[in-house]
């Protein structure tokens, strides 16, 4: 068989403007209007969500409740990050409340620097969480400008980037990965990707080691 094997670092691909990009902030922004409603809440009031959220980098909405041990442990790391960091490089935050009530909501989004779904949307809340398929909390669901799911895995990207640097933590397709790579062969021939796949309908990444 012929065998190759992928060597070196694989730098980065250079950035593409998404679709999102090349809109305006205003018109990028309406897609959050369909998703959320007309308005937000913040802690000085409410805001229009379009005006609130127009030319973010990028929205996450985060689902969490302050009966939860978990969230109550998440929150206050995920606010120091947002107002050292996040929110500076683009990042906005919409807490989706699982509370039992409006009060213990306004409660905990006291302790909050973000916007909030207005509570009394719980039909809006269900929603949400069944489109983003959230079956625990917390959970960070990251979208790009223009309401487009980014990552689901938004707690984890956050957790590990909390600076920003990676900010949208859009994942890199394959392809893009490999744009830059040195492959291989058996015969200790290096190739590009695109000379490797010539004629290949398929590219299969085996990962193994000789100590296993």
């Amino acid at each position: 068989p012929f065998w190759l094997k992928l060597v070196g670092r694989v730098a980065p691909a250079a950035h593409r403007p998404s679709s999102a990009e090349l809109l305006d902030p205003a018109s990028a922004a309406m897609g959050f209007v369909d998703l959320l409603g007309e308005s937000l809440q913040s802690a000085a009031g409410s805001f229009g969500t379009s005006e609130a959220l127009a030319g973010k980098k990028a929205v996450a909405l985060y689902f969490s409740a302050h009966w939860c041990p978990p969230c109550r442990g998440f929150t206050p790391k995920l606010a120091e990050w947002y107002s050292k960091d996040l929110k500076g490089k683009g990042l906005e935050v919409v807490f989706v409340s699982s509370d039992r009530s409006d009060e213990d909501f306004s409660g905990y989004f006291k302790e909050m620097p973000w916007l909030a779904l207005p509570y009394a949307d719980r039909e809006k809340r269900e929603a949400l969480s069944k489109k983003f398929g959230v079956h625990g909390i917390p959970s960070l669901v990251i979208l790009d400008e223009a309401a487009k799911t980014i990552t689901k895995e938004g707690r984890k990207a956050i957790s590990e980037d909390s600076t920003g640097e990676e900010l949208p933590w859009k994942p890199q397709k394959v392809s893009e990965l490999l744009s830059g790579a040195k492959i291989v062969s058996r015969e200790g021939r290096e190739m590009g990707i695109s000379e490797v796949m010539k004629e290949k309908a398929a590219l299969a990444f085996y990962f193994s080691a000789h100590w296993c």
